[in-house]
């Protein structure tokens, strides 16, 4: 606020002496005008725009006091620029629609010019040595920008020129007005569009959100020097608003729940729109929960037309808040809903991700309690088993079972697909093996029967390969069938030799009616079986496939070792063939070695 006094020396007709000396004719009132609108024109900001039009107006009227009111929304006007005025008075300075002279001028939207103001009943006195007023509406195209008001103690120094140049000066600066106004709110608008970026650019990468509403905190609080914060977010269960964020609310209760259409908050909420109140004593719907609050400022947090939550400030001064803080809030209020559902979002996918994890784990360990505890060996035999899951549960599947008098069951399996779907899938077709085994049934016979209930019981789009070997140990011999796995292998030790057991056969539950073919081998000490799945013979480098031939190799040149030690090797040349990372398929392999 300027109280100071600009005097420059050139004036128009400034006492009536002086207009009888020097009449101001039509000429020369245009010559000196021109400057003077030329030099208003020329000013965009706002703040030196009004000291400029104090001090040109001085060169038409010599004035005791002046004042630029500008309009409120609710009709009032106040002073955007006093001279002349004690500091005390100036602050207190609102004229109500219609009060005063100035009220007057910018209700019915004329001049009023007031020689003595003594003798007029709408003069409001608040400074002495007042004897003549004149009270100018700025118009700019039929809309109030503002009124001019110019007192003084010399009514003379109002003659018709001096009121003819300050009614033509209003109407220039009624237009200097609105351009300041304009290019302020644009230079304005620009800067918030780039803070906005940058806030929108920091909060969008924050996906923690108790993080995020305290970043948003902090962001607001750079925006709008703020006294209390709140971000209060929508409980879906209880259709209530909860306190996430409160900055400055100690003497608040402790995260109070309000209703959704309650109080100032809860309406924004229903509403969807922003709510400003200077007073908030005044206001029916304010909840007083913060006995300090006198105006409170309340902004949606709206995603795809649902309303998220609010933010909250409050202020122990009146009329604390504006419009143009309205908009910022607004603005902002669109990019942090954004956040906030994208935080959610990833809240509520990492709390599925851990329960599943969880169940995982849990599944994990029920597989591993359906394998066998160990692997079972006997005189003149050894087995050992190895299982490398590509996923935390798989699909494939194996199992001993000892049939008493040195025979040994075993089958091998590989389920269609990985995962939970195809581990459950693959615990169901084990346990009717296992079923169908200690009823002694023949190879063939028990892989037809376990494909019968499999298909009667089981999951369109599910099926499983597998081998089953009936082990003979006392007669040195095995019985194979096989429905769809890939061949096992027999090394003989005479010949030093190995080779595939060729046993083709259908999947497990994919047709009606299957029937298997077995074959009998005859064993010798020193004879090694490996039994697997596809993850071993297929497994992938980016170019190659490991490959049978592979597979028969390592068998050969490690046939020497025990069978535990046979499995590993083979393993691990898998492994190196792969390269690192986890299989991309599940690898089974069991290995029986004679001696």
């Amino acid at each position: 606020m300027a109280t100071s006094l600009y005097v420059l020396p050139s004036s128009v007709l400034r006492s009536p002496e002086s207009a009888e000396k020097s009449p101001a004719l039509p000429g020369a009132l245009l010559s000196e005008l021109l400057p003077i609108v030329g030099e208003i024109g020329s000013v965009l900001d706002p703040d030196a725009l009004l000291p400029t039009i104090a001090r040109q107006l001085r060169r038409v009227v010599d004035y005791k006091l002046l004042d630029i009111f500008l309009p409120e929304k609710d009709g009032s006007l106040t002073p955007a620029f006093v001279d002349g005025y004690p500091p005390e008075t100036a602050a207190k300075l609102r004229i109500r629609p219609g009060e005063g002279i100035v009220g007057a001028a910018a209700r019915t939207r004329e001049p009023i010019f007031v020689p003595d103001v003594s003798k007029d009943r709408r003069y409001l006195p608040l400074v002495p040595g007042v004897v003549a007023e004149m009270a100018i509406p700025l118009l700019n195209r039929d809309h109030l920008v503002g009124v001019l008001n110019i007192e003084g103690p010399d009514p003379g120094a109002f003659t018709p020129q001096a009121r003819t140049a300050l009614q033509v000066l209003a109407r220039h600066l009624a237009v200097a007005i609105e351009n300041a106004t304009f290019y302020r709110e644009t230079r304005w608008y620009a800067g918030l569009l780039a803070t906005l970026y940058e806030i929108g650019k920091e909060t969008a990468s924050i996906l923690d959100l108790d993080e995020l509403l305290q970043r948003v905190a902090e962001v607001v609080k750079r925006v709008i020097d703020y006294e209390m914060f709140g971000i209060l977010l929508v409980d879906e269960a209880t259709n209530e608003l909860v306190v996430r964020k409160a900055v400055k609310y100690a003497v608040a209760p402790d995260k109070p729940r309000i209703p959704v259409g309650k109080g100032l908050t809860g309406t924004a909420v229903l509403t969807k729109e922003p709510i400003l109140v200077g007073d908030v004593r005044q206001d029916p719907r304010y909840l007083n929960l913060i006995p300090q609050t006198r105006s409170e400022l309340v902004v949606p947090l709206v995603h795809k037309e649902k309303a998220l939550g609010v933010f909250d400030l409050e202020s122990p001064e009146l009329n604390r808040f504006t419009e143009e803080h309205v908009k910022i809030l607004t603005l902002l209020a669109s990019q942090v809903a954004v956040a906030i559902e994208n935080a959610r979002l990833y809240e509520s996918v990492r709390e599925k991700e851990e329960r599943l994890e969880k169940d995982l784990d849990v599944a994990r360990r029920i597989q591993g309690g359906l394998f066998p505890e160990k692997c079972p060996s006997g005189p003149g035999w050894e087995a050992s088993a190895h299982f490398v899951p590509a996923q935390v549960v798989g699909g494939d599947l194996y199992d001993f079972y000892d049939l008493g008098e040195r025979m040994l069951g075993l089958a091998v399996g590989d389920v269609a697909g990985k995962g939970v779907s195809a581990a459950l899938y693959g615990a169901f077709a084990s346990g009717n093996v296992r079923a169908r085994a200690f009823e002694r049934h023949p190879p063939a016979e028990l892989l037809r029967h376990v494909n019968n209930t499999l298909r009667r019981r089981g999951m369109d789009g599910l099926y499983c390969t597998l081998t089953f070997a009936l082990f003979d140990f006392a007669a040195r011999r095995v019985v194979i069938a096989n429905s769809g796995l890939p061949y096992s292998l027999h090394y003989r030790a005479t010949t030093r030799r190995g080779e595939t057991i060729e046993l083709p056969g259908l999947p497990l539950g994919a047709f009606d009616g299957s029937t298997y073919e077995e074959k009998t081998l005859a064993l010798e000490a020193g004879d090694v079986l490996v039994f697997h799945s596809d993850g071993v013979t297929e497994a992938w480098n980016g170019k190659e496939q490991y490959g049978v031939q592979r597979l028969v190799g390592m068998v050969e040149a490690n046939a020497g070792l025990p069978a535990g030690q046979i499995g590993e090797k083979i393993l691990s040349d898998v492994g190196r063939f792969e390269g690192s990372g986890s299989p991309a398929d599940d690898v089974t392999l069991v290995v029986v070695k004679l001696r």
